[in-house]
């Protein structure tokens, strides 16, 4: 072999190409459906799991070329209201308020709210028609806490607030 080092460097890239496509490490493993992100196999009793549920709700548009077309829309409309709740629940709101008065009235006010936050794990319950051709879409998001202090509650929603168990996950909190 006239290059002996050219040959090294090629099974080397080989075999870092061939072992760097595959599922090695702590992130190989997949989820079920329904099986909460970051769970811990051997249950600890340190981790909590709380569950989020909510319900969107979407219209048909009077714009739609057909029946099916505006369905689709309307369900869509529906989960993506799911998606913008349960980012308020989680994240919370961002709320920016513009007054401007003078002379005893108010000439302009403006309030606009903003959230943004990363999803992963949603589920999408059920899909329903509701009354007056409203689309209902019930999502739900389980979330694993390992450590106890990693819980976030709303301040809002008293002191008394405690979690309820939730035993389809092996003994979690819920919250709706």
């Amino acid at each position: 072999m006239k290059y002996p080092m050219a040959g090294i460097c090629l099974v080397c890239l080989l075999w870092a190409f061939s072992t760097g496509c595959s599922t090695f490490g702590k992130n190989s493993e997949t989820t079920a459906p329904g099986q909460v992100l970051g769970q811990d196999k051997a249950g600890g009793a340190a981790g909590k799991v709380v569950t989020f549920e909510v319900v969107g709700k979407g219209l048909e548009p009077e714009k739609a070329l057909t029946r099916g077309e505006a369905a689709l829309m309307a369900e869509r409309a529906a989960v993506a209201d799911g998606y913008r709740q349960l980012i308020e629940k989680i994240s919370g709101v961002y709320v920016d308020a513009y007054m401007k008065a003078g002379y005893g009235t108010v000439s302009r006010e403006t309030i606009t709210t903003s959230a943004q936050s990363w999803l992963r794990g949603v589920e999408v319950v059920e899909i329903r028609k509701a009354e007056h051709g409203i689309t209902e879409a019930q999502l739900q998001l389980s979330i694993y806490f390992a450590k106890k202090d990693m819980v976030w509650w709303p301040s809002g929603l008293g002191s008394k607030m405690t979690p309820v168990e939730d035993r389809s996950f092996g003994g979690g909190a819920t919250t709706k």
